[in-house]
């Protein structure tokens, strides 16, 4: 980048009073030779006048304790639904273990055998599919009752 491509670069900064006083002085000697500089340090200028003229937005009172008090609830609802995926993550895990111990309670009782219709039921194979189909219904009867209940909180 060659001087006037630095010094072009630089006059929206001069304008707004942004450079310091080396720089500000380079600027103004490149313009004072350069006329398209010149001119667009004037229109530069110009705009910056015209932002200093628009009514500055103010915070209205109370807003950084709504938006801290905010946070905290969106942090506690992000609590929540950690514990919550914990607490599902554990109930997967004694629901899978309580299946296995019963399987192997009811093959001890049962000598290995227990016939329902043709099918051995405390076959490991039976057992698998009966134990799946009954957790994948328990889960769908589960997520049809909290969907219900957020319809609920947001209808309220």
């Amino acid at each position: 980048m060659n001087e006037h491509e630095s010094i072009r670069a630089m006059l929206p900064l001069a304008a707004a009073g942004l450079l310091s006083a080396d720089e500000l002085r380079r600027v103004e000697q490149h313009a004072r030779t350069c006329e398209d500089c010149r001119k667009d340090q004037e229109t530069w200028s110009v705009y910056a006048q015209g932002l200093r003229k628009l009514p500055q937005p103010s915070a209205s009172a109370g807003l950084m304790e709504r938006t801290r008090a905010r946070i905290i609830q969106e942090q506690a609802v992000a609590a929540g639904r950690r514990r919550q995926s914990w607490l599902l993550g554990a109930l997967v895990v004694f629901g899978w273990t309580s299946s296995l111990a019963f399987w192997v309670v009811a093959r001890a009782l049962t000598g290995g055998v227990f016939t329902v219709m043709g099918v051995n039921l405390v076959n490991g194979v039976a057992w698998s599919l009966g134990s799946t189909v009954l957790a994948w219904t328990t889960a769908a009867a589960a997520a049809i009752m909290l969907g219900r209940g957020r319809e609920m909180r947001r209808f309220l």
